[in-house]
């Protein structure tokens, strides 16, 4: 009976071990799937990141642009208001001096005029005088 038991219990250990050994490699079947779909789904995952990060530079870049043209824009417009508000000034500036330049004219006449005549009365009563 002892040598039944003993082929008994290594039969089984046998079988345990086969179905063991057979276990193993059915786990590592299962682990290389699953590392074979990790490394797709991180294929992907770079991939996405990749195509995100060129559309990000795409689209930074052409927003870059737009802030150049308008600040291009902005540049220009405000350089035209400036000239215009120069010129405006400018032309108010001559306008004044002209006026001021005018009225000095005319009390200058005037008082030429003054002169003048205050030299003609001096002439006339120095005649008169010395007659």
């Amino acid at each position: 009976m002892k040598k039944l038991f003993t082929i008994i219990v290594t039969m089984l250990f046998a079988a345990s071990l086969s179905l063991a050994v057979l276990g193993c490699k059915k786990s590592e079947d299962a682990a290389n799937k699953v590392k074979e779909a990790a490394n797709k789904a991180t294929d992907k995952v770079y991939d996405a990141t990749k195509e995100a990060a060129t559309k990000v530079k795409d689209a930074t870049k052409e927003a870059a642009n737009k802030v150049t043209d308008a600040t291009k824009e902005a540049t220009t417009k405000v350089k035209e208001a400036a000239n215009k508000a120069v010129n405006k000034a400018a032309d108010k500036v001559f306008d004044t001096a002209k006026g001021t330049v005018s009225k000095v004219n005319d009390d200058t006449k005037d008082a030429v005029n003054k002169v003048n005549d205050a030299a003609g009365d001096a002439k006339e009563d120095l005649k008169k005088a010395t007659e």
